[in-house]
C-alpha cells in the first residue's frame, strides 16, 4: 500500500525537525516535545483556493507538502465531471468520463491520457490519511489542453436530477410477503408514481429500472453517480420471520454502521445479493482503501443523506399505516456506493397482513408515492 505522506503548511518537514530535536541535547526534552508537537499540529492543514482548470475556475482544498502544492485528486474528479476508480491490485487510479479516460499510478508521476498518451506530472500522487492527493499543476496546466474534453463538469453537491431506485427486480424477486406478494412489484409500480408527481413539479428523475430486470446493487449506485444526481431514493418493502401480525411499519435508512438488531437484519438482507457482484470484496479491503472509497461520501453527503432521509420519512410516516419506525443507520451496499445524498425507505412490511392489504391497494401506493416525491422535493428546496 502507498506510504502515508507527511506535510506541513509551514515549510518545516517533520523529517528534518525531529533529528535536530534529537541533536540538540541542551534543550530540555519537554521543549523539544513540545517543538515537534506543534510541527505535527500543523502537518496536513488544507484551506480553500480557487484554480484556473479546465473549463474555468475550481474552488479546490489546497495542501502543502514537502514544499509543493497539492489538492485531492477526488475533489478534481468531482469538480470536472469524472467518475473516479480505484483498481487496487494494479495500483491504478481511473478518472473518465465518456469522452476521456485518465490513469494514475499510486507513488507515481505518471499520467497516462486514454491509454496511449503518457504525461509527467511535477510529483508523484501521494496519500494523506488514505486521501489521494495529486500536485495542482495536473489541473492548472497538464489538464487545460484537454478542456473541451470535460463538457460536462458539475458543481459540487450535484444537480436536480433525483434517482429513484426500485429494489430488487429480475431474478431477485426480493421479500415474499403475505399471501405470496413480492416485493419487485411492488417497488417499481411504488417509484413509476414518484417519477410522475416530481415530473409533474419540474423535477428531472431517472429510474435504476422500469421493468422487471435484474440490475446490481452496484450499478444502481452508478447510474446516479454517472449523471451526477442530487439524490438516490431507494425504495423496498421490509419482512420478518417472527411477530409477522405485530410488526408493521415504515422506516428509512441513511448510510452507516447498523446500531440495532432490526437494522443490521434489514442491512444483510438487502445486501444478499452482493456476493455476485464485485462489492462482494468490500470485507477484504483494507482499511485504508475503505476510506479512500468512503472519505468522500462521509464528508460531503453524511449530513445530507440524513436530512434527505428524515424529509422523506417525516412525509411517508405521517400516511403509512402501522409504526413510524424513524430513520435509522444501516451499512446498505446501495447506498455506501453512491457519491450523492441517499436513503432507502421501506415502505411497509410485507410479511404483516394489514400492511399488504393497504399496499396491494392502488390508491394507498399513489399516496405513499406522493409522500416520498414531498420528502423528496423538500429536501431539493432546502438546498
Amino acid at each position: 500500500m502507498p506510504r502515508r505522506a507527511r506535510g506541513t503548511t509551514r515549510r518545516v518537514e517533520i523529517n528534518d525537525v525531529m533529528p535536530r530535536a534529537r541533536a540538540c541535547r541542551r534543550w530540555p526534552s519537554w521543549r523539544a516535545g513540545v517543538l515537534l508537537l506543534l510541527c505535527l499540529l500543523g502537518a496536513g492543514t488544507a484551506w480553500a483556493k480557487s484554480y484556473a482548470g479546465p473549463g474555468g475556475a475550481l474552488s479546490l482544498e489546497s495542501r502543502e507538502i514537502n514544499g509543493s502544492e497539492y489538492v485531492p485528486l477526488c475533489d478534481v474528479a468531482e469538480a470536472l465531471g469524472l467518475k473516479i476508480s480505484w483498481y487496487f491490485e494494479a495500483r491504478i487510479i481511473e478518472l473518465r468520463n465518456q469522452k476521456i479516460t485518465i490513469e494514475l499510478l499510486a507513488n507515481s508521476s505518471c499520467v497516462m491520457i486514454d491509454k496511449r498518451t503518457a504525461l509527467r506530472m511535477d510529483r508523484a500522487l501521494t496519500f494523506m490519511q488514505g486521501e489521494p492527493l495529486v500536485p495542482a499543476s495536473l489541473v492548472t496546466r497538464m489538464l487545460l489542453p484537454y478542456a473541451a474534453r470535460f463538457g460536462n463538469r458539475k458543481e459540487r453537491g450535484g444537480t436536480r436530477v433525483v434517482v429513484l431506485d426500485a429494489g430488487h427486480g429480475g431474478a431477485d424477486p426480493g421479500a415474499l410477503g403475505y399471501c405470496g406478494y413480492k416485493e419487485k412489484a411492488l417497488t417499481l409500480d411504488i417509484v413509476r408514481r414518484v417519477r410522475t408527481v416530481l415530473t409533474e413539479r419540474g423535477i428531472k428523475v431517472r429510474l435504476t429500472r422500469d421493468a422487471d430486470i435484474t440490475v446490481t446493487l452496484e450499478q444502481r449506485a452508478n447510474i446516479a453517480n454517472e449523471i451526477g444526481a442530487a439524490t438516490l431514493v431507494s425504495v423496498h418493502a421490509n419482512t420478518t420471520l417472527t411477530d409477522t401480525r405485530g410488526i408493521s411499519g415504515s422506516e428509512t435508512f441513511y448510510l452507516a454502521k447498523a446500531q440495532t438488531a432490526s437494522a443490521t437484519a434489514t442491512e444483510q438482507l438487502e445486501n444478499s445479493p452482493v456476493k455476485n457482484s464485485v462489492n462482494a470484496m468490500w470485507s477484504s479491503l483494507t482499511t485504508r482503501l475503505k476510506r479512500f472509497f468512503l472519505g468522500q461520501h462521509y464528508q460531503s453527503t453524511r449530513e445530507q443523506s440524513i436530512m434527505l432521509a428524515r424529509r422523506v420519512q417525516t412525509r411517508v410516516g405521517a400516511v403509512a399505516v402501522g409504526e413510524n419506525r424513524g430513520i435509522k443507520p444501516a451499512n446498505l451496499s446501495v447506498l455506501r456506493n453512491a457519491l450523492c445524498a441517499a436513503c432507502l425507505v421501506e415502505v411497509g412490511f410485507i410479511s404483516n397482513p394489514t400492511d399488504v392489504a393497504y399496499l396491494k391497494k392502488p390508491w394507498y401506493r399513489q399516496k405513499i408515492a406522493e409522500a416520498i416525491a414531498d420528502g423528496i422535493a423538500e429536501y431539493l428546496a432546502s438546498k
